[in-house]
């Protein structure tokens, strides 16, 4: 695996949700193309995810084992700019990955889905039990920094989750928020369990 930075990636980068000024701050777009410093900066981020997916690299019993990651948003690693990437595994060692500057969502389905062992994040510094129910569709816009293009993304199920919640990251949002405070594990019928 070639390192897009300088650095290995470590739990050190990363930004805390006791943190709140930038955890719980909105980022600002970013200017394109990229400014050099957001351009480290996705690096950076797409450095992390990567790093922490690959088993013969981060190593579980190393001090700094990554905890391993779909993605990651620049809020994350104290930068509040609108970027995240996403690195989604396929079968056969494939992969699916977006590097999203000035995402946003679009549109919304009023189906609702939540993972059954709820959400995770490398940010939150104490595991929040509860059910996050979330659109089971969303339309996402924004520019992919990869393949250098503006795009319209559909996504459906568990691609909607994260996306949403990285797109959450950019708003001050984490996913504890959209848990039911009387009742966790609250869902109405109809809601799609993942």
């Amino acid at each position: 695996m070639k390192l897009l930075t300088d650095e290995i990636p470590s739990n050190s980068w990363l930004t805390y949700d006791t943190d709140k000024e930038v955890i719980r701050a909105k980022s600002n777009d970013c200017k394109l193309p990229l400014s050099i410093e957001d351009e480290q900066t996705m690096n950076k981020l797409i450095d992390f995810v990567v790093y922490s997916q690959n088993e013969e690299l981060n190593l579980e019993d190393s001090k700094d084992y990554l905890r391993p990651a779909v993605g990651l948003a620049a809020p994350q690693i104290g930068v509040n700019k609108n970027m995240f990437y996403v690195r989604f595994q396929l079968p056969e060692n494939k992969f699916e990955e977006y590097a999203m500057v000035n995402a946003k969502i679009t549109a919304r389905s009023t189906q609702i889905a939540f993972i059954e062992e709820g959400e995770g994040c490398l940010s939150v510094t104490k595991d929040h039990v509860g059910f996050v129910p979330r659109p089971y569709k969303v339309i996402v816009e924004g520019y992919d920094h990869i393949t250098k293009q503006e795009v319209t993304l559909t996504l459906r199920s568990y691609r909607s989750i994260v996306f949403q919640h990285e797109i959450d990251h950019l708003h001050g949002k984490l996913y504890y928020d959209h848990i039911n405070k009387h009742d966790p594990k609250y869902f109405k019928d109809g809601w799609i369990e993942l």
